[in-house]
């Protein structure tokens, strides 16, 4: 039986799988908003440091909506890291020491965004359960959360370094990236200037924003090539 040839994926497909990636991660960021809405839940009230019994009481009440979150951004991973990941592969040629740090620092974010949804799901089992959370398991949920928000800080204001900045949208993506979470991030890590509360909005609306310009920007390349 004849086999029928594989086409290998070249450098020039690399634009078009980000874009694809960038469609999938705003699609999904838009759902987590929705069952946010509607249910009431979050993850970032669990990425700080709370009272252990109010934490547990506030992670069985939010347990639907919660599973649910966790359950969409595991595929937002997968999402942002192809988005990102063959961004930085596709324009890598205009600087490789920033390429090379983009590149690991979001493979960084993703491992330790893993980890952040394996506990945080462990302590909703638990929470449910009735077991007890110890202040410790909650110190280390939000160090690991706050390493992921300043490590996606580090990669996204690398990766700006590599993008095409000729058109205004481009530039306003390159200066999205290198100021967006960068300022965000601390205002939720640290609670900066006691914004905290308001924080997360920035971030989601940071990370919205810029996959909707990146689409753009790689959609307005793949039609000039």
């Amino acid at each position: 039986m004849e086999q029928l040839p594989v086409r290998k994926t070249t450098q020039q497909d690399y634009p078009a799988i980000s874009f694809a990636g960038c469609l999938a991660a705003i699609g999904l960021l838009l759902a987590a908003t929705i069952v946010s809405l509607t249910s009431g839940a979050s993850q970032e009230p669990f990425e700080t440091i709370a009272d252990a019994a109010a934490y547990a009481s506030g992670l069985a009440k939010a347990e639907t909506g919660l599973r649910t979150i966790l359950f969409i951004d595991s595929l937002f991973i997968i999402a942002y890291v192809t988005a990102i990941g063959f961004a930085v592969a596709a324009f890598a040629s205009r600087c490789r020491p920033a390429a090379w740090l983009g590149g690991l620092a979001i493979l960084a974010v993703a491992i330790l965004d893993m980890l952040e949804n394996a506990i945080m799901a462990q302590s909703l089992d638990m929470a449910v359960l009735g077991a007890s959370i110890t202040l410790e398991r909650i110190a280390w949920q939000a160090s690991l959360s706050a390493m992921k928000w300043q490590m996606a800080a580090l990669a996204l204001f690398s990766v700006s370094f590599i993008l095409p900045d000729e058109s205004l949208l481009e530039r306003l993506l390159v200066w999205g990236l290198r100021l967006g979470l960068p300022l965000a991030v601390p205002l939720f890590v640290m609670d900066a200037f006691g914004l905290r509360q308001i924080a997360p909005a920035g971030l989601g609306l940071t990370m919205l924003g810029g996959f909707i310009l990146l689409a753009v920007v790689l959609r307005t390349h793949l039609r000039q090539t």
